[in-house]
């Protein structure tokens, strides 16, 4: 199922679904709100608004200190489980709290245009995103909103991915309206090509699978790249990775990529959202000794992760992607395929040496996909200039004041972010071992190390002091088995 997703969907990169929650957490409706935001916040003289999403819970109805925390919305539909589990609502508990989730312009249900042509895509950027968040911590800190509840709340923010690196860059550009904010696994430096993604993969496959792992998906790609130069090959490759269409022998670059992409991929789906044992169980099927050949095992494993065929017609994908139906399949796709396009690229391509996939996806075949998907005015030149101006509006790496940063052992996002070298007492940055994507927003139950369950810890801490101007003395031990009387009491006591 999973290679099916990112088969189609070839310009994934950072793109996520909306990060799972237990199941008891989703069950938990909130009533979704809508508040009008600018579609043009850089222009006085354009008056158009559209309603933009968000759920909301009153957590502490009581508290005298109220204060705001807001779950960012990424690149995905919002729902509300999010406002009722997660480590963002531990922290509003903790800090006596409104807890807002936010959708993102375009995405969802939050739909500024009633399409997604290419001329209306040009209010989606992060710099409009980041003035619907200006707009809505506005809105909730005024006499509009609950009669003044919240006029004089502090402001945290919780993101991420993506949405920590909105996070990061609302407390940089709007340090009126935030006070402190924490990004967990959010990139920051804009980069074209993106070697680096595929090393760390590299690393962790060697690391939890073994050496053998690494040594058999390179034997068995450098089999697959050169039996696709036959047609007999070419045949053989597809009947035993179950393509949807006969790959062609000396395929062109946009098609034969594509395939290879899809192969990368379904690592980058098993490492960049691994749970404990995942990455080890994956490698004893691509090193099973009762199989001798290599790429028949690297198969059997991918079609382990796949329930259909996969697609691997370049040309199907990009009709796909094309259509600009809100409610198209590939809608969410073909949305951030934009934003990677024009402000940030991070194309996961196989130009380093450093990895087991050779040199089977080239950065011109990212160069290609966004012509391809938008216009051909849609090209490097435009690629290069986005990614300069958000690395310079944004400071790349630097960190803002204020700022608590995660970022995980494994996680192939890694090198975009901060490291531990950028920390400072005031913006912390807290490397995990043997972590990946995002882990650290989930619920302080759901910390599968010890050392995320303490960074989780450091992460209230840091986020209860800079919104109440007090240390909170949080037991670990209490914090792991909180519930909701455990945090009321807290709160009391905090207020007390």
């Amino acid at each position: 199922m999973w290679l099916l997703l990112f088969l189609l969907s070839p310009a994934l990169g950072l793109h996520m679904k909306e990060p799972p929650l237990p199941e008891s957490a989703s069950r938990n409706e909130v009533p979704e709100r809508w508040l009008d935001v600018k579609l043009n916040h850089f222009d006085a003289s354009n008056t158009d608004k559209f309603p933009m999403r968000y759920y909301y819970n009153g957590i502490n109805t009581a508290a005298t200190n109220s204060n705001i925390v807001i779950y960012v919305g990424g690149e995905w539909e919002i729902s509300p489980g999010w406002v009722s589990s997660g480590l963002p609502y531990e922290i509003a508990s903790l800090t006596g709290s409104g807890l807002f989730y936010t959708e993102h312009r375009y995405y969802g249900l939050t739909r500024p245009f009633r399409d997604t042509s290419l001329t209306n895509l040009r209010f989606l950027n992060v710099d409009q995103a980041l003035g619907d968040l200006a707009e809505f911590i506005q809105h909730v800190k005024s006499d509009d909103f609950e009669n003044g509840r919240f006029r004089n709340a502090s402001v945290g923010l919780v993101g991420c991915s993506y949405a920590g690196t909105m996070a990061t860059w609302m407390r940089l550009a709007y340090p009126h309206l935030v006070d402190v904010a924490f990004s967990d696994s959010g990139p920051l430096h804009a980069q074209e090509d993106f070697p680096e993604y595929l090393e760390v993969i590299t690393e962790a496959l060697r690391n939890q699978g073994g050496e053998a792992c690494v040594a058999s998906i390179l034997e068995a790609v450098t089999r697959m790249r050169d039996m696709l130069y036959t047609t007999e090959g070419a045949a053989q490759i597809s009947t035993m990775f179950n393509t949807c269409a006969p790959l062609q022998a000396n395929a062109t670059l946009d098609s034969s990529t594509f395939f290879w992409y899809g192969i990368t991929e379904t690592f980058a789906v098993l490492v960049q959202y691994a749970m404990p044992g995942n990455i080890a169980k994956a490698c004893g099927v691509i090193t099973e000794a009762t199989e001798s050949d290599p790429v028949q095992r690297l198969a059997n494993w991918i079609n382990s992760m796949n329930e259909a065929c996969i697609e691997s017609r370049y040309s199907v994908v990009v009709n796909n992607h094309r259509n600009t139906d809100f409610d198209a399949k590939d809608a969410t796709m073909r949305l951030w395929t934009y934003q990677t396009c024009v402000e940030y690229g991070w194309y996961q391509t196989t130009t380093s040496d450093r990895q087991p996939f050779l040199q089977t996806v080239p950065l011109e075949y990212f160069h290609q996909m966004c012509k391809d998907f938008f216009s051909n005015n849609v090209d490097e030149n435009v690629l290069r200039s986005g990614i300069g101006r958000t690395n310079l509006f944004f400071g790349g790496r630097t960190l803002p004041d204020y700022v608590v940063s995660v970022t995980g052992g494994i996680d192939p996002w890694r090198p975009m972010g901060p490291n531990v070298t950028h920390s400072t007492p005031l913006s912390p940055v807290y490397f995990v071992p043997d972590v990946s994507h995002c882990r650290t927003v989930m619920p302080m139950a759901n910390s599968e190390t010890e050392e995320l369950r303490e960074v989780k810890l450091a992460v209230i801490e840091y986020m209860a002091y800079h919104m109440t101007g007090s240390h909170l003395s949080v037991a670990s031990a209490h914090v792991s088995v909180v519930t909701p009387i455990v945090l009321l009491l807290s709160v009391i006591a905090l207020i007390l």
